[in-house]
């Protein structure tokens, strides 16, 4: 089945979507595409998580925003005529379903599904952009690594009753200060900060969440 808005499609139109395009595949840090390349291909990501980023002042890396399985990369693919714009980097080992123009387009003739999907995904990726920003400009740190480390958990499933939940996705303290727009220092202090107040427990890049009321508490007031 196909992750995000293209799984509640009929089992046949999700089948026409993968035989219209190809799988690729990246390893953690590996690059999907590079700004300069001509936008021509939609990425559906399938498993893993991307993240898309420029370059600023000094070469320094700044984090636009960051996927998981479902959301579509690429969008300019569907106007043409133009570059990415962005990098983006793959990170952990990553699959896509990488789909052109023309193929997409027969198949919104087609399956109508299939272009109310796509416009649906594209809707909930802007709704998440805004709310990315929406948390930069009003949320402290400490909030943004909660509501990242609680839409982490979402993605295993329900939590165990009166348990601890375990990340099972490998999650490093540079990815979660890419998800939260801070740095790796912050993250570390902010993560020995959680595990000291009982909210988590930590490993090598493994992140078992222990107080979700906890959790959710921080994303309303921040740690003082």
């Amino acid at each position: 089945m196909l992750p995000g808005a293209f799984g509640a499609l009929p089992a046949d139109a999700q089948a026409q979507v993968m035989a219209a395009g190809r799988v690729g595949r990246w390893s953690r840090a590996e690059l999907l595409y590079h700004p300069e390349d001509p936008a021509e291909t939609l990425y559906l990501l399938l498993r893993g998580a991307a993240r898309l980023y420029r370059l600023g002042t000094g070469a320094r890396e700044v984090t636009l925003d960051v996927h998981g399985p479902g959301s579509l990369l690429g969008v300019l693919a569907l106007v043409g005529g133009a570059g990415y714009g962005m990098y983006a980097e793959a990170m952990d080992d990553t699959e896509a379903l990488l789909l052109g123009k023309e193929a997409l387009t027969r198949l919104s003739a087609t399956q109508p599904a299939v272009g109310v999907a796509l416009t649906e995904q594209i809707t909930r990726q802007t709704r998440g952009v805004q709310e990315r920003l929406s948390g930069l400009v009003f949320l402290e740190v400490s909030q943004r690594l909660a509501v990242a480390l609680l839409h982490l958990a979402d993605r295993e499933g329900p939590w165990p009753e009166g348990g601890p939940l375990a990340l099972r996705d490998r999650v490093s303290h540079q990815d979660l200060a890419h998800v939260v727009g801070s740095t790796r220092e912050t993250i570390t202090k902010l993560l020995g900060d959680f595990r000291a107040r009982g909210l988590l427990d930590l490993g090598y890049r493994r992140i078992i969440l222990t107080d979700r009321e906890g959790l959710q508490r921080v994303t309303r007031e921040p740690l003082r």
